[in-house]
């Protein structure tokens, strides 16, 4: 059960890269990437509820842990690699040409960035 999570978040990541090479296809582009997104939205309040974040942060004192704190700045950059994303893609959709080198910029970078979070997270995953 532990590693589900982690599974799911590499498949994810495998279907953004799938939308990230196939621009073109905006039938497939866009709604997996609002999908993931949603995804990346959605994971803290499922492990705020399924795990014991209490015990493992403050009485085995991780919240003191570099990883920890790597893991969620990372995630704050992801958030905002996100909402970047939707606000350039919005200006493709009005038909601003120029936001696309800036779109595919900003895609490469949460790519990456998103790796190191599904990294981490795995790496932080507690296998009891």
């Amino acid at each position: 059960m532990q590693t589900t999570i982690s599974l799911v978040a590499a498949s994810t990541y495998l279907l953004m890269l799938v939308g990230y090479f196939l621009p073109r296809l905006r039938w497939l582009h866009i709604p997996t990437m609002a999908a993931i997104i949603a995804f990346d939205v959605s994971v803290p309040f499922y492990l705020y509820t399924h795990r014991d974040w209490w015990h493992r942060l403050i009485e085995q004192e991780d919240i003191f842990s570099f990883l920890v704190w790597m893991h969620f700045g990372l995630f704050i950059a992801m958030y905002t690699l996100d909402v970047l994303q939707v606000l350039t893609a919005k200006k493709l959709l009005q038909g601003d040409p120029e936001a696309r080198q800036e779109h595919r910029s900003q895609g490469k970078a949460l790519l990456f960035v998103r790796g190191l979070v599904i990294l981490t997270g795995a790496t932080l995953a507690n296998p009891e």
